[in-house]
């Protein structure tokens, strides 16, 4: 009977990241909504601003995390 390992550090790194990443993306959004309501006009375009400077590249570098993350826990096994 073969015991299920633990999962790796850089698998829990790359799924606590993907997590505080999405989290952002929706404060971001909601922030984003509230001001096109209130009719914020700076509030709005410094939230895309940060949108598409900021986290694009967060989100590339999620994702190569994530894809190490896999390939060492494939490489495991």
């Amino acid at each position: 009977m073969k015991h299920p390992h633990s999962p790796s550090y850089l698998l829990r790194l790359a799924t606590q990241a993907l997590k505080y990443f999405l989290l952002s993306l929706a404060g971001c959004t909601v922030a984003y909504v509230i001001s096109i309501v209130l009719e914020l006009e700076i509030v709005s375009r410094l939230m895309i601003a940060i949108l598409e400077h900021g986290l694009s590249r967060a989100f590339v570098l999620v994702m190569c995390l994530g894809a190490i993350a896999v390939i060492t826990e494939s490489l495991r096994q």
